[in-house]
């Protein structure tokens, strides 16, 4: 009898063994939300969004206007988006704010097969934590994370520790580095930094990268990882480096021209590519440029807001950036 008993109690021990192995396996296939190898997803433009607000005082979200918005970057062939970005004015929104602004995005992507990547840094640990496990929700394509912008990393151990811990709550999902030293005055050598993050990041994908060094963006290339170039200005030098993956912000108001940059250099026509480039360059610097003073998304978002009241626009505007000084 103790035999049996002991044969029964085993054969429980073993069911249960196998069924908790199954559930955590398929806890696990739920979890991921994309093949982090199957970087095609990634390739072509990205734009990222600006943050749609009420014209009031107090600037208040406006998430009426994503789904014309997203119909309309697909139109022009956008193969995705970056939520919540610097362009999105993402580190001045709230917590609350930007959550729901991603959740909206969620569901507009989804709807239009954009790829989404989803910008969770610029605030306190826990918030950028909390936003980690929130996008782990939302089924989207990745995310991208700044460094603490008031107590900053010293150095890149330091930078690869801080991203460990946002990395680890972001599940399956690809993790990249936001490389946006002008704000940030962080001019680690992201070479280092890649090759330290894939040894200790799981979900480790790449950068996204906003800096004019493309000597160091080119030490930065590997198989298995995403470098996304942001500045339109560098795009034709971009793609005769070998880059796959542009997220600029010119995107959303000259998609056209920027798209006839790409043909070109697919094509080897490096001159027309040149005069494209060129007409693109002096395009921002009558935009934008000759009146930033750090004012830059203010005017991106007034280029915006008259691209989409234009003829072919998707008429509706996004409000005034939040920041206008």
């Amino acid at each position: 009898k103790k035999k049996k008993r002991n044969r029964k109690l085993q054969r429980s021990q073993n069911t249960f063994a196998h069924r908790l192995l199954r559930m955590s396996m398929s806890f696990m296939r739920d979890q991921k939300a994309v093949n982090i190898s199957d970087l095609s997803i990634f390739e072509g433009f990205l734009a990222p969004v600006f943050t749609c607000f009420e014209n009031n005082e107090e600037k208040t979200l406006n998430v009426q206007h994503i789904d014309a918005y997203a119909e309309h970057l697909k139109f022009h062939g956008a193969k995705g988006v970056l939520v919540n970005s610097i362009t999105g004015e993402g580190p001045i929104l709230g917590k609350l704010e930007r959550k729901l602004n991603a959740e909206a995005w969620s569901k507009a992507c989804k709807k239009y097969k954009l790829t989404m990547l989803l910008q969770i840094g610029g605030a306190p640990l826990p918030d950028v934590l909390d936003l980690a496990r929130h996008a782990n929700k939302l089924n989207i394509q990745g995310v991208v994370c700044i460094p603490e912008l008031f107590y900053k990393p010293r150095d890149v151990e330091h930078l690869v520790g801080y991203c460990k811990i946002v990395a680890k709550h972001c599940g399956q999902l690809p993790f990249l580095y936001y490389h946006l030293p002008r704000y940030t005055n962080l001019y680690f050598d992201m070479a280092d930094f890649c090759r330290r993050a894939e040894h200790r990041i799981p979900n480790f994908l790449g950068l996204e990268y906003s800096h004019s060094d493309l000597a160091m963006a080119a030490q930065c290339m590997a198989p298995k990882r995403v470098i996304i170039l942001s500045d339109s200005r560098l795009l034709s030098s971009g793609l005769l480096l070998g880059l796959k993956t542009f997220c600029m912000v010119v995107f959303n108001m000259a998609p056209e021209l920027m798209k006839a940059i790409y043909e070109s250099m697919k094509c080897d026509d490096l001159d027309k590519a040149k005069a494209e480039q060129k007409q693109l360059n002096e395009l921002i610097r009558e935009r934008v440029t000759k009146q930033l003073r750090g004012r830059w998304v203010k005017y991106m978002k007034n280029w915006f807001n008259e691209e989409m009241k234009s003829p072919g626009g998707a008429d509706f505007s996004a409000g005034h950036a939040r920041r206008l000084h």
